[in-house]
């Protein structure tokens, strides 16, 4: 595997995605929002794997283009809640195509088989590094 791997992956699907209008990062929050009705900036950060404050600029940036909308929790009003607008939902719907072509490409070539070895293997890598944070987590806090 070569260093640059997921760089590599990440530009050739911003590159994709650039050509209809929008960043690699709002085609994610794209994907996301629309797979729930409502979710709140936090969950969406969670799902997205980055901070609350850059969903937060991200959504500033979506709101301004009409793609979605903030709401109050009415349960909690501490808790903000997005949505996709209809012009959101037409975008989306429009965008998935060009995500789902890029997972073809990427897969290419790949049989079930590899790909349950790379998964496991990329499992563990991923496990490793938790383990690794954790205990350094515990041996800093003593």
């Amino acid at each position: 595997m070569t260093d640059n791997s997921s760089k590599v992956i990440c530009d050739a699907f911003s590159e994709r995605v650039m050509r209809l209008g929008v960043t690699r990062v709002q085609w994610i929050a794209l994907y996301y929002l629309g797979k729930e009705e409502v979710i709140s900036q936090k969950e969406l950060a969670e799902k997205m794997n980055i901070k609350e404050s850059s969903v937060a600029r991200l959504l500033d940036r979506m709101e301004r283009d009409g793609l979605v909308e903030r709401v109050k929790n009415e349960n909690d009003k501490r808790v903000t809640n997005v949505r996709l607008t209809d012009k959101g939902k037409q975008y989306r719907i429009k965008l998935l195509p060009e995500g789902e072509e890029f997972e073809k490409l990427l897969y290419k070539n790949i049989s079930d088989e590899e790909m349950k070895i790379f998964t496991t293997v990329l499992s563990k890598m991923v496990s490793n590094i938790n383990e690794n944070i954790n205990n350094k987590k515990c041996t800093h806090s003593l």
